[in-house]
């Protein structure tokens, strides 16, 4: 992560220009100074105190991001204070989490746009104020220094895209552990009185973390996970063993054979009895 900073602010060293994030995602934001998601420019400050800020967000969601859209290796934009920067897209899939932007720089010359500049406002809303002396400290670019934004935006974009595919790798990859975790201690335990919060011991969690990690993994609640590890395990007892109903039912943590009955029903769609009539396969052994 220095390494690409370091990238950053020797580009930025070299060419004058800023390099500033929109994060729509909410998970760039960790790996950057929060300087960096506001374009930071004395001009820019201007045109928003005289056009207001509205008429910078309006650019943002109803030109740029669909621009975005249709170039996902980036573009040119010049905005209605007349001031060029290039967009690049963060991606992961076709999902957009983000943008980055290296600017600002002024034209030449107002009257003849280059071709490489795909996204603009219309020119009644084209107003860069052309004698204002923010505007002149500007850096004036040249055409041959486009292709070197480009390429120093692809390989930001690489680099940070890299950096989130890899971070959401390690986030499945421990919630895979955590799933684990859940799974096998449920099955070791069911058969005892364990609630929720013997769980969030287990896994050193406090009982909301606990409770919604079951949720999102399971797509269930605890005590439904809870119920369906137990119901499992009774079916093994009906078919394999000569408990009665009574016993299964206390060696499988219910301590009320009425409520295990209806818990039973409930997800096995079948009663007790019937199941184990059906599927006993020894009547006479013994535990």
């Amino acid at each position: 992560m220095n390494e690409l900073i370091q990238l950053i602010e020797a580009f930025e060293r070299r060419c004058g220009l800023k390099i500033c994030f929109h994060d729509y995602s909410g998970r760039i934001y960790n790996y950057f100074h929060g300087d960096r998601f506001r374009h930071k420019n004395e001009y820019c400050d201007h045109v928003k105190e005289q056009a207001g800020l509205d008429k910078c967000v309006f650019i943002e969601t109803r030109k740029v991001q669909l621009a975005l859209a249709g170039h996902p290796d980036g573009f040119f934009k010049i905005c209605h204070g007349g001031v060029v920067e290039y967009a690049a897209p963060i991606m992961e899939g076709t999902d957009i989490l983000g943008t980055i932007f290296i600017g600002l720089f002024r034209l030449k010359s107002h009257s003849e746009i280059p071709d490489a500049i795909l996204c603009r406002c219309g020119s009644e809303d084209l107003m860069p104020d052309i004698k204002h002396k923010l505007y002149n400290k500007l850096p004036c670019i040249e055409q041959e220094d486009y292709k070197d934004i480009e390429e120093i935006a692809k390989s930001l974009k690489f680099r940070i895209e890299t950096l989130l595919a890899r971070e959401e790798e390690i986030f499945f990859s421990h919630e895979r552990k955590i799933k684990w975790e859940i799974e096998k201690y449920i099955g070791q335990n069911c058969q005892k009185d364990i609630n929720i919060q013997h769980l969030a011991k287990h896994l050193c969690l406090s009982v909301s973390r606990t409770g919604q990690l079951v949720k999102k993994l399971f797509n269930i609640t605890y005590p439904e996970l809870l119920n369906k590890n137990r119901i499992s395990h009774a079916k093994f007892l009906l078919s394999s063993t000569s408990l009665t109903i009574s016993e299964t039912a206390y060696r499988c943590g219910f301590s009320d054979p009425a409520y295990f009955h209806r818990i039973f029903k409930q997800l096995a769609q079948t009663t007790p009895g019937t199941y184990k009539n059906e599927n006993n396969k020894t009547k006479n052994m013994m535990i």
